[in-house]
């Protein structure tokens, strides 16, 4: 892997394809993902240019020289230029600009993750904590994450398996509550469209924040936190934590679910434009599992056949396809 381009990915400066890359390489291979998170704790360490140069390098050689698999001479120069690289940026910002404007500088980037309807996406953070997003879905983090701020800004629904670093939380914020996460893996949905607010904890402990500050509840392994926003009530209870998580895996499964609600998530998952004709249909409550990487058609077939739903798809040229849903006459 070139670390030039591990670098600019750090730095918030690496075009998509290169992004991609990175991402491809972390996966190939669970010493990949080590070395990234190893280079990324090394990456944000030089690139503090109020430090020592000396007291940097030395820090440098003891963790590469704690790993025990070396890497070869010629790899190291490579790694060691991008660190000259990124150090003497920071030195060079120094004399450039006033102290308030690199200030603003570093900390005012923030780099943003869009997955458009119809799509999912895996990323890698910084600090090597994976996320599985889902469509419509957008993550935010700033420039301060990368030095152990470990702070990101949700809208949609994500998978997270967070890195464990307790010296620095990691912290999730949505728009009606925020996340603080004790080292775990867990679901959220919170789309900004949505009245409710969902949170699925696998594995670890997730507090659940006010946006006054205070610590609502504490999950553990197993439950679920549903915030109603209309009426501010949390609710916490026992699931069968599939049913929040299969998402990921391709499977969706519904529990007492109106139509119009499920037509909401199509529109999501498809990039596709739902029109419910009648509105005793939108209210019929809906069970059953669906295969979420099936043809639209098919799904829409599925539904045909497990409840009183019938459907016109209308394809449009330069926009999203167009769908009705009328209830079957007796």
């Amino acid at each position: 892997m070139d670390h030039s381009i591990i670098n600019k990915y750090l730095a918030g400066e690496a075009s998509e394809t290169e992004v991609q890359e990175v991402f491809r390489w972390i996966d190939s291979d669970p010493e990949n993902r080590n070395e990234f998170i190893q280079y990324k704790k090394i990456w944000a360490l030089t690139s503090k240019s109020t430090e020592n140069q000396d007291k940097t390098w030395n820090a440098i050689s003891t963790k590469l020289g704690s790993q025990k698999k070396q890497l070869s001479i010629t790899r190291y120069w490579m790694v060691a230029a991008g660190f000259v690289l990124v150090f003497g940026l920071g030195m060079l910002m120094q004399y450039i600009l006033p102290q308030k404007s690199q200030e603003q500088f570093s900390y005012l980037a923030e780099t943003r993750i869009e997955v458009p309807l119809g799509q999912m996406s895996n990323v890698v953070l910084p600090d090597g904590t994976t996320v599985q997003l889902n469509s419509g879905t957008k993550l935010i983090y700033s420039g301060k994450f990368n030095s152990g701020e470990r702070i990101v800004s949700l809208e949609g629904e994500a998978f997270f398996d967070v890195t464990n670093d307790p010296a620095h939380p990691f912290v999730i914020k949505t728009k009606a509550l925020d996340f603080k996460v004790y080292g775990t893996s867990f679901n959220i949905q919170a789309y900004p469209d949505d009245k409710l607010i969902s949170t699925t904890l696998v594995e670890g402990s997730l507090g659940i924040i006010g946006k006054n500050g205070s610590e609502l509840v504490k999950l553990v392994p197993g439950e679920n936190a549903t915030y109603r926003q209309d009426d501010r009530e949390l609710l916490v209870g026992k699931v069968n934590l599939e049913i929040y998580t299969s998402w990921k895996d391709g499977l969706v499964t519904f529990r007492n679910e109106k139509l119009k609600d499920i037509a909401r998530k199509i529109e999501r998952w498809y990039n596709v434009e739902i029109v419910i004709n009648n509105a005793s249909l939108g209210e019929e409550i809906y069970l059953g599992t669906i295969m979420k990487n099936k043809p639209v058609d098919q799904i829409l077939e599925v539904f045909s056949l497990t409840s009183s739903l019938k459907y016109r798809i209308v394809t449009r040229a330069n926009e999203r396809n167009l769908i009705y849903w009328d209830k079957k006459s007796n």
